[in-house]
Protein backbone atom coordinates (compact mmCIF):
# COMPACT_ATOMS: atom_id res chain seq x y z
CA UNK A 1 0.00 0.00 0.00
CA UNK A 2 3.05 2.11 0.61
CA UNK A 3 4.82 1.61 -2.10
CA UNK A 4 1.67 2.32 -4.32
CA UNK A 5 1.20 5.97 -2.59
CA UNK A 6 5.01 6.82 -2.91
CA UNK A 7 4.40 5.24 -6.84
CA UNK A 8 1.18 7.83 -6.61
CA UNK A 9 3.09 10.80 -5.42
CA UNK A 10 5.77 10.49 -7.33
CA UNK A 11 3.52 10.50 -10.77
CA UNK A 12 1.64 13.13 -9.87
CA UNK A 13 4.62 15.27 -9.22
CA UNK A 14 6.29 14.60 -12.52
CA UNK A 15 2.86 15.29 -13.80
CA UNK A 16 2.49 18.64 -12.10
CA UNK A 17 5.98 19.28 -12.61
CA UNK A 18 5.65 18.94 -16.48
CA UNK A 19 2.98 21.47 -16.84
CA UNK A 20 4.99 24.25 -16.06
CA UNK A 21 8.62 23.09 -17.04
CA UNK A 22 9.19 23.25 -20.99
CA UNK A 23 11.61 20.76 -21.62
CA UNK A 24 13.69 22.74 -24.74
CA UNK A 25 15.40 20.25 -27.23
CA UNK A 26 17.35 20.64 -30.67
CA UNK A 27 14.48 20.44 -32.61
CA UNK A 28 12.21 23.40 -30.77
CA UNK A 29 15.05 25.48 -29.06
CA UNK A 30 13.86 28.58 -31.25
CA UNK A 31 10.73 29.25 -29.25
CA UNK A 32 12.81 30.58 -26.64
CA UNK A 33 14.30 33.73 -29.21
CA UNK A 34 10.41 35.28 -28.44
CA UNK A 35 9.02 36.14 -25.22
CA UNK A 36 10.59 35.93 -21.73
CA UNK A 37 12.70 32.57 -20.51
CA UNK A 38 14.71 31.43 -17.62
CA UNK A 39 16.14 28.49 -18.88
CA UNK A 40 18.51 26.10 -16.36
CA UNK A 41 21.17 23.77 -18.61
CA UNK A 42 21.87 20.23 -16.38
CA UNK A 43 22.97 16.88 -16.50
CA UNK A 44 21.75 13.82 -14.76
CA UNK A 45 25.10 13.00 -13.01
CA UNK A 46 25.77 16.59 -12.05
CA UNK A 47 25.64 16.76 -7.98
CA UNK A 48 24.75 20.96 -7.84
CA UNK A 49 22.53 20.27 -11.06
CA UNK A 50 20.48 17.55 -8.56
CA UNK A 51 20.54 19.63 -5.66
CA UNK A 52 18.70 22.90 -7.84
CA UNK A 53 16.75 20.48 -9.47
CA UNK A 54 13.62 21.12 -6.76
CA UNK A 55 14.59 25.16 -6.63
CA UNK A 56 13.77 25.01 -10.05
CA UNK A 57 10.62 23.45 -10.41
CA UNK A 58 9.11 25.52 -7.41
CA UNK A 59 10.20 28.40 -9.04
CA UNK A 60 8.66 27.04 -12.48
CA UNK A 61 5.45 27.24 -10.77
CA UNK A 62 5.08 31.33 -10.49
CA UNK A 63 6.05 31.40 -14.10
CA UNK A 64 2.43 32.36 -15.05
CA UNK A 65 2.30 34.48 -12.05
CA UNK A 66 5.69 36.24 -13.05
CA UNK A 67 4.60 36.13 -16.70
CA UNK A 68 7.85 34.07 -17.63
CA UNK A 69 8.65 30.95 -19.02
CA UNK A 70 10.97 28.54 -17.10
CA UNK A 71 12.80 25.88 -18.72
CA UNK A 72 15.42 23.12 -18.86
CA UNK A 73 17.72 21.81 -20.97
CA UNK A 74 19.48 17.73 -20.58
CA UNK A 75 23.54 18.62 -21.97
CA UNK A 76 23.67 15.17 -22.38
CA UNK A 77 20.23 14.10 -24.72
CA UNK A 78 21.41 17.85 -27.02
CA UNK A 79 24.72 17.97 -26.83
CA UNK A 80 24.63 20.63 -30.00
CA UNK A 81 22.39 22.53 -27.68
CA UNK A 82 25.44 23.19 -24.99
CA UNK A 83 27.68 24.01 -28.17
CA UNK A 84 25.20 26.57 -29.22
CA UNK A 85 25.03 28.26 -25.74
CA UNK A 86 29.01 27.63 -24.98
CA UNK A 87 28.06 25.81 -21.84
CA UNK A 88 30.86 25.28 -20.01
CA UNK A 89 29.56 24.81 -16.35
CA UNK A 90 26.53 23.07 -14.67
CA UNK A 91 24.15 24.16 -13.59
CA UNK A 92 24.12 27.41 -16.13
CA UNK A 93 21.38 30.15 -15.73
CA UNK A 94 20.27 31.96 -18.47
CA UNK A 95 17.33 34.55 -18.82
CA UNK A 96 16.11 35.64 -22.44
CA UNK A 97 14.07 38.61 -23.27
CA UNK A 98 12.83 38.80 -27.38
CA UNK A 99 16.11 37.29 -28.57
CA UNK A 100 18.22 38.56 -26.31
CA UNK A 101 20.50 36.67 -23.99
CA UNK A 102 21.81 37.14 -20.08
CA UNK A 103 23.78 34.58 -18.27
CA UNK A 104 22.01 34.54 -14.79
CA UNK A 105 25.06 34.45 -12.42
CA UNK A 106 23.14 35.51 -8.74
CA UNK A 107 21.91 33.67 -5.88
CA UNK A 108 20.23 30.50 -6.43
CA UNK A 109 17.03 30.62 -4.37
CA UNK A 110 13.33 30.53 -5.39
CA UNK A 111 13.06 34.09 -3.90
CA UNK A 112 16.11 35.71 -5.70
CA UNK A 113 14.83 34.12 -8.87
CA UNK A 114 11.49 35.89 -8.28
CA UNK A 115 12.70 38.83 -7.46
CA UNK A 116 15.34 38.99 -10.16
CA UNK A 117 11.99 38.91 -12.91
CA UNK A 118 9.95 41.35 -10.47
CA UNK A 119 12.64 43.94 -10.09
CA UNK A 120 13.71 43.51 -13.72
CA UNK A 121 17.48 43.31 -12.57
CA UNK A 122 18.28 41.29 -15.51
CA UNK A 123 18.29 44.69 -17.42
CA UNK A 124 21.82 45.72 -15.09
CA UNK A 125 23.27 42.97 -16.63
CA UNK A 126 25.17 43.14 -20.13
CA UNK A 127 23.64 40.91 -22.85
CA UNK A 128 25.66 38.17 -24.39
CA UNK A 129 27.63 39.62 -27.33
CA UNK A 130 26.20 39.20 -30.86
CA UNK A 131 29.16 36.95 -31.57
CA UNK A 132 27.89 34.68 -29.44
CA UNK A 133 24.28 34.47 -30.25
CA UNK A 134 23.00 31.04 -29.98
CA UNK A 135 21.29 31.85 -33.77
CA UNK A 136 24.35 32.71 -35.45
CA UNK A 137 26.32 30.97 -37.94
CA UNK A 138 29.40 30.90 -36.00
CA UNK A 139 27.51 28.85 -33.37
CA UNK A 140 26.16 26.67 -35.29
CA UNK A 141 29.36 25.47 -36.73
CA UNK A 142 30.28 25.11 -32.63
CA UNK A 143 27.14 22.79 -32.45
CA UNK A 144 28.05 20.81 -34.65
CA UNK A 145 31.15 20.09 -33.69
CA UNK A 146 29.66 19.63 -30.27
CA UNK A 147 27.47 16.82 -31.60
CA UNK A 148 30.54 15.29 -33.41
CA UNK A 149 32.56 15.00 -30.30
CA UNK A 150 29.18 13.30 -28.57
CA UNK A 151 29.32 11.22 -31.23
CA UNK A 152 32.60 10.05 -30.99
CA UNK A 153 32.42 9.48 -27.25
CA UNK A 154 29.34 7.20 -27.19
CA UNK A 155 31.31 5.07 -30.44
CA UNK A 156 34.43 4.90 -27.74
CA UNK A 157 32.18 3.25 -24.79
CA UNK A 158 30.54 1.47 -27.53
CA UNK A 159 33.50 -0.12 -28.35
CA UNK A 160 35.03 -0.82 -25.38
CA UNK A 161 31.90 -1.88 -23.12
CA UNK A 162 29.97 -3.93 -25.45
CA UNK A 163 32.86 -5.04 -28.28
CA UNK A 164 35.39 -5.82 -25.49
CA UNK A 165 38.26 -3.52 -27.55
CA UNK A 166 40.75 -2.34 -24.73
CA UNK A 167 40.46 1.63 -24.51
CA UNK A 168 44.14 2.29 -25.72
CA UNK A 169 42.98 -0.16 -29.04
CA UNK A 170 39.56 2.43 -29.06
CA UNK A 171 42.20 5.42 -29.37
CA UNK A 172 44.42 3.49 -31.76
CA UNK A 173 41.60 3.18 -34.49
CA UNK A 174 40.07 6.90 -34.02
CA UNK A 175 43.63 8.18 -34.39
CA UNK A 176 44.16 6.37 -37.71
CA UNK A 177 40.94 7.12 -38.84
CA UNK A 178 41.62 10.73 -37.71
CA UNK A 179 44.78 10.89 -40.08
CA UNK A 180 43.16 9.11 -42.85
CA UNK A 181 40.44 11.46 -43.06
CA UNK A 182 43.03 14.44 -42.55
CA UNK A 183 44.67 13.00 -45.68
CA UNK A 184 41.37 12.95 -47.77
CA UNK A 185 40.31 16.25 -47.09
CA UNK A 186 43.87 17.80 -47.25
CA UNK A 187 44.21 16.02 -51.00
CA UNK A 188 40.20 17.91 -51.87
CA UNK A 189 41.66 21.37 -50.43
CA UNK A 190 44.54 21.20 -52.62
CA UNK A 191 41.99 20.03 -55.30
CA UNK A 192 40.11 23.21 -55.11
CA UNK A 193 42.92 25.72 -54.72
CA UNK A 194 44.49 23.99 -57.71
CA UNK A 195 41.11 24.52 -59.86
CA UNK A 196 40.41 27.79 -58.52
CA UNK A 197 44.50 29.34 -58.82
CA UNK A 198 46.03 26.96 -61.11
CA UNK A 199 49.93 26.56 -61.09
CA UNK A 200 51.74 28.82 -63.56
CA UNK A 201 48.49 30.43 -65.06
CA UNK A 202 46.42 33.83 -63.61
CA UNK A 203 44.00 33.43 -61.11
CA UNK A 204 40.62 34.05 -62.01
CA UNK A 205 39.60 37.92 -61.17
CA UNK A 206 36.95 38.66 -58.96
CA UNK A 207 37.29 42.36 -58.95
CA UNK A 208 34.24 44.70 -58.28
CA UNK A 209 34.11 47.43 -61.66
CA UNK A 210 35.13 50.14 -59.32
CA UNK A 211 38.51 48.28 -59.15
CA UNK A 212 38.84 48.11 -62.59
CA UNK A 213 38.09 51.84 -62.67
CA UNK A 214 40.98 52.58 -60.23
CA UNK A 215 43.21 50.09 -62.63
CA UNK A 216 41.95 51.95 -65.27
CA UNK A 217 43.26 55.44 -63.69
CA UNK A 218 46.64 53.98 -62.24
CA UNK A 219 47.45 53.23 -66.02
CA UNK A 220 46.28 56.11 -67.31
CA UNK A 221 48.91 58.07 -64.38
CA UNK A 222 51.30 55.87 -65.03
CA UNK A 223 51.27 56.79 -69.15
CA UNK A 224 50.91 60.60 -68.58
CA UNK A 225 53.98 60.16 -66.18
CA UNK A 226 56.05 58.38 -68.96
CA UNK A 227 55.00 60.68 -71.47
CA UNK A 228 56.04 64.04 -69.49
CA UNK A 229 59.99 61.90 -68.23
CA UNK A 230 59.70 61.51 -72.69
CA UNK A 231 59.18 65.12 -72.84
CA UNK A 232 61.72 66.29 -70.79
CA UNK A 233 64.53 63.70 -72.06
CA UNK A 234 63.45 65.26 -75.86
CA UNK A 235 64.06 68.61 -74.09
CA UNK A 236 67.07 67.83 -72.98
CA UNK A 237 68.60 66.20 -76.12
CA UNK A 238 68.02 69.55 -78.28
CA UNK A 239 69.18 71.40 -75.50
CA UNK A 240 72.68 69.17 -75.65
CA UNK A 241 72.42 69.40 -79.40
CA UNK A 242 72.14 73.34 -79.11
CA UNK A 243 75.36 73.37 -77.08
CA UNK A 244 76.93 71.18 -78.90
CA UNK A 245 76.29 72.99 -82.43
CA UNK A 246 77.44 76.45 -80.34
CA UNK A 247 80.80 75.03 -79.63
CA UNK A 248 81.48 73.58 -82.97
CA UNK A 249 80.91 77.24 -84.84
CA UNK A 250 82.84 78.87 -81.71
CA UNK A 251 85.63 76.02 -82.45
CA UNK A 252 85.72 76.91 -86.31
CA UNK A 253 85.59 80.44 -85.98
CA UNK A 254 88.54 80.42 -83.88
CA UNK A 255 90.15 78.10 -86.39
CA UNK A 256 89.00 80.77 -89.16
CA UNK A 257 90.33 84.00 -87.27
CA UNK A 258 93.68 81.80 -86.77
CA UNK A 259 94.57 80.83 -89.89
CA UNK A 260 93.95 84.22 -91.26
CA UNK A 261 96.72 85.71 -88.52
CA UNK A 262 99.20 83.42 -89.93
CA UNK A 263 98.51 84.16 -93.39
CA UNK A 264 98.97 88.01 -92.42
CA UNK A 265 102.46 87.33 -90.56
CA UNK A 266 103.95 85.18 -93.46
CA UNK A 267 103.36 87.87 -95.77
CA UNK A 268 104.65 90.73 -93.92
CA UNK A 269 107.77 88.06 -93.22
CA UNK A 270 108.02 87.45 -97.08
CA UNK A 271 108.18 91.37 -97.75
CA UNK A 272 110.61 92.01 -95.06
CA UNK A 273 113.24 89.27 -96.97
CA UNK A 274 112.12 90.73 -100.30
CA UNK A 275 113.00 94.50 -98.97
CA UNK A 276 116.34 92.86 -97.39
CA UNK A 277 117.65 91.09 -100.42
CA UNK A 278 117.16 94.13 -102.67
CA UNK A 279 118.65 96.62 -99.96
CA UNK A 280 122.18 94.02 -100.32
CA UNK A 281 122.17 94.42 -103.83
CA UNK A 282 122.26 97.82 -103.87
CA UNK A 283 125.15 97.87 -101.43
CA UNK A 284 126.96 95.48 -103.33
CA UNK A 285 126.76 97.46 -106.58
CA UNK A 286 127.62 100.19 -104.59
CA UNK A 287 130.88 98.68 -103.17
CA UNK A 288 131.69 96.71 -106.47
CA UNK A 289 134.56 98.75 -108.54
CA UNK A 290 133.65 99.97 -111.99
CA UNK A 291 135.96 99.42 -115.07
CA UNK A 292 137.66 102.49 -116.49
CA UNK A 293 136.76 102.56 -120.19
CA UNK A 294 132.54 101.77 -118.75
CA UNK A 295 133.39 104.92 -116.95
CA UNK A 296 134.41 106.89 -119.85
CA UNK A 297 131.60 105.76 -122.05
CA UNK A 298 129.13 107.44 -119.41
Amino acid sequence: MNKIVVAFVFLWTVAYASKNLVSITEENWRQILQGEWMIEFHAPWCPACKDLSKTWKSFADWSKDLNVKVAEVDVTANPGLSGRFLVTALPTLYHVKDGVFRTYSGPRDKEDFIKFIEDKKWTVVDPLPKWKHPDTPQMTVVSWFFKLSMSVRDLHNFMVEKKGIPAWGSYLLFGLATLILGCILGFFIVCIIDCVFPAGGKPKSSSKPSDKKDKKQESNKEQQQKDKDGKQKKQQQQKEKEKEKQKKSEDEHELSSGGETQSQSEGDDKSGTEEKVRQRKKDQQKQSPVPNGQQKKK
